[in-house]
């Protein structure tokens, strides 16, 4: 069973102390937790024998563990569990993968890693439709039974995550960094949420930044926890085309949306589809990807009951007290609340997904 902080400060030293020989290679400490599956069991085993596994430091490691209170923070915020590879709690796609992370550190709801995922993945500079398209397809996602995955990042990830908790959904999402230490940090808010009905995981020991590397990881695992990823807007070359790569070597669908042979960032979508991935020309038919055909399906996708989170998000609050039924620009808005633009777009397009608002020539204005 996965080991769970929190009621056993000596244990909890261990497992963290446990945790750091991914530092020493994790295929070895993947080979090592299979005959040693505990930390406990790693006591046990006889010197000489640690000696030829080259598992002496961390034995010792281990040994010299002392109980401490630096996890009381993240286990006060939501459950903090330690899931290994050989744990039943372990997801079951990603177990398929052969550079599957030996570990995982789960912040949140457990019994999310056994639900039906889907991963959406984009560029951190969506263009408005990009936007648009993540709140859209996310949605939807969403309404057919998906757990959305992705990866906390700015711009189309961060985007998903909201719009999947915009409407009620829960939604996983891959840190490049130990869960103590949130990347991107303007994103902190957003992990609180996603934590509360969802989980926030991460393959490295507690106290690791986000370093170049680990993106490469990070990206291996957000693709290795579903059957396809969807790909929303990307440019080339782009870290989305490597969660692409990383989806299609483990054997799993690629998806991705069109775009203009004019839109630079559409450039690596294009790509994808001329390398062999699944077109999705519109919500209707990846609702039909996902096998949801008889769903009673709104008229237009965004428009989906209201959920509370609205009301629990500030800045999405913000918005709304300042919107009427006449129309209003993006532009006027960001600028009255001193708001980035990239900001202002993407609560609106939360917004829309939540049925709260509705897009016209004209600019937003509330649907209600």
């Amino acid at each position: 069973m996965a080991h769970q902080f929190g009621f056993d400060a000596v244990s909890d030293a261990q497992w963290l102390a446990l945790s750091t020989g991914v530092y020493s290679g994790a295929r070895w400490l993947a080979a090592l937790l299979q005959r040693f599956p505990s930390p406990t069991s790693l006591l046990e085993c006889s010197p000489d024998e640690a000696r030829t596994l080259g598992a002496e430091s961390l034995q010792q490691k281990i040994e010299c563990a002392k109980a401490c209170d630096t996890l009381t923070p993240l286990v006060q915020q939501a459950p903090l569990n330690l899931v290994a590879a050989h744990h039943p709690e372990y997801p079951p796609l990603l177990f398929e993968c052969e550079d599957r992370p030996p570990f995982l550190f789960v912040h949140g709801d457990l019994e999310v890693l056994q639900a039906d995922m889907l991963s959406i993945v984009g560029t951190r500079k969506p263009s408005l439709d990009g936007k648009r398209a993540a709140a859209e397809f996310t949605a939807a996602a969403t309404r057919a039974g998906r757990t959305v995955v992705s990866g906390l990042a700015l711009g189309i990830d961060g985007l998903a995550h909201q719009s999947a908790l915009a409407v009620g959904g829960k939604t996983v999402a891959i840190l490049p960094s130990g869960l103590n230490t949130i990347y991107p940090a303007r994103h902190r808010h957003l992990a609180d949420r996603i934590r509360q009905s969802g989980a926030l995981v991460s393959e490295f020991p507690m106290n690791t930044p986000p370093r170049k590397h680990h993106f490469y990881r990070r990206n291996r695992t957000l693709s290795g926890f579903s059957p396809a990823t969807l790909v929303v807007e990307a440019g080339r070359p782009s870290g989305t085309l490597l969660t692409a790569s990383a989806a299609a070597d483990q054997g799993r669908d690629v998806l991705a949306l069109p775009w203009s042979v004019y839109h630079p960032e559409g450039s690596g979508c294009r790509y994808l589809l001329d390398d062999g991935a699944i077109l999705m020309t519109s919500v209707e038919a990846f609702y039909g990807y996902l096998g949801a055909h008889n769903l009673d399906l709104p008229e237009r996708a965004p428009l989906l009951p209201l959920s509370p989170d609205v009301a629990e998000d500030p800045d999405q609050r913000e918005i709304l007290t300042l919107m009427g039924r006449r129309p209003v620009q993006p532009e006027r808005l960001a600028g009255h609340l001193g708001w980035e633009l990239e900001r202002c777009l993407s609560c609106l397009a939360s917004l829309e997904v939540s049925g709260c608002i509705r897009k016209t020539s004209a600019g937003y204005q509330t649907s209600r």
